[in-house]
């Protein structure tokens, strides 16, 4: 599989990379590749119920540009949002009247973005003044939960919509 060489999520130091003759780079296991062929996971996707005034918010407090956008196939009731080109997030607009998934802590349902230790301790400062500075409604949640599970901390918030979002950082030595 041909990956973009800044895709930096992947642990590289279980990976070998390879630049193939026309510059494209390839990451391989060292291990023997699983017959199955999954490398990773691609994106996550999210129910919103207004697209621009999602990619603005993804853009103001996690720092997601809109990625894809002059594609025809990810334009009009879809709308990727990533880093460097790369697309984290297939947002996606709700039907009139449907109401987001419920990511309440009793469901778990949420997605996870991974940053370095240092950055994540940024985070935790940031974030508060970030929701409120960037609040598109009045019933917008500022709830932030900080979750420490040892060697990997969290921190769970919403988007506008409603959507559960964790940054998270593994404190490994």
């Amino acid at each position: 599989m041909v990956l973009p060489s800044h895709w930096h999520f992947l642990r590289l130091s279980r990976f070998r990379i390879h630049t193939g003759t026309s510059g494209q780079r390839c990451v391989c296991s060292r291990q023997s590749p699983p017959k199955h062929g999954i490398v990773g996971l691609d994106h996550a996707a999210v129910g919103v119920r207004n697209l621009s005034r999602s990619l603005s918010w993804y853009k103001s407090v996690l720092g997601m540009d809109h990625v894809l956008a002059e594609n025809p196939n990810f334009n009009g009731d879809i709308a990727m949002a990533g880093v460097n080109g790369n697309p984290l997030l297939a947002l996606l607009l709700l039907p009139e009247g449907e109401e987001p998934l419920l990511g309440s802590r009793s469901q778990r349902g949420h997605f996870a973005l991974r940053t370095d230790p240092a950055t994540f301790l940024q985070w935790c400062q940031r974030l508060p003044e970030l929701l409120k500075e960037h609040r598109l409604h009045e019933n917008q949640s500022l709830w932030i939960q900080e979750d420490d599970y040892g060697i990997q901390k969290s921190i769970f918030f919403e988007d506008p919509d409603g959507n559960e979002i964790e940054i998270t950082a593994w404190f490994v030595e």
